[in-house]
């Protein structure tokens, strides 16, 4: 009966880990297209501006605006779900180590006299106790990410079509005559914006 829990428990852990490494690859790849529509978008709306379609060019700086807010919305679930996997690794290796602390533990208090292996096995009891507490909170929370659907960015969250308005009006305004450089310095600019003016990672 235990043994039919025990590997009902473990089926479960590996169908929800399956769905985790499931989610974080969809969001690395969602990521990545939201990256090419908005570097398209910023294209296209450079090219707008230059060309003075006042329309089609408010209507670009708006989809920039909503395509860079939920690529950052992404990147920040994905950068969650990383981190809770590591920590989630990291306990599991203090659960081994702590094992086998215990079992040096009894090796030395078989050897040495004074050495009280009691206390030492009791501070490791302690610490696993609080290990497992971890772990089963983790475990909950996981399992709920497992079966969350993707969260999308609400209005008034992240840059704003204006602010994207005014970045490319300056990018087409500038001597740059190299489209891709062009771009490049207009998302580099909205990501200046976003974070407060630290520069983007390239």
């Amino acid at each position: 009966m235990f043994g039919k829990l025990f590997t009902s428990k473990r089926e479960r852990e590996l169908q929800r880990d399956i769905a985790i490494q499931r989610a974080l690859a969809l969001h690395r790849q969602h990521a990545n297209k939201l990256q090419q529509h908005e570097r398209q978008y910023m294209e296209k709306a450079l090219r707008a501006k230059k060309g003075g379609d006042k329309v089609n060019f408010q209507r670009l700086c708006r989809m920039v605006a909503q395509t860079t807010n939920e690529r950052r919305s992404v990147e920040s679930q994905l950068l969650y779900f990383e981190t809770i996997l590591q920590t989630r690794d990291k306990v599991g290796l203090f659960k081994d180590f702590a094992t086998g602390m215990k079992a040096m533990a009894r090796s030395i208090g078989d050897v040495f006299k004074d050495f009280n292996a009691g206390e030492v096995l009791h501070d490791v009891e302690t610490a696993l106790a609080q290990s497992n507490q971890l772990e089963m909170t983790m475990g909950l929370v996981l399992d709920r990410i497992s079966t969350a659907e993707m969260a999308t960015p609400t209005e008034g969250d992240g840059i704003s079509a204006e602010e994207i308005e005014r970045i490319v009006s300056g990018q087409a305004a500038s001597q740059e005559t190299n489209v891709d450089k062009e771009i490049a310095a207009g998302l580099k600019a909205i990501e200046q914006e976003l974070t407060g003016g630290e520069s983007a990672g390239e």
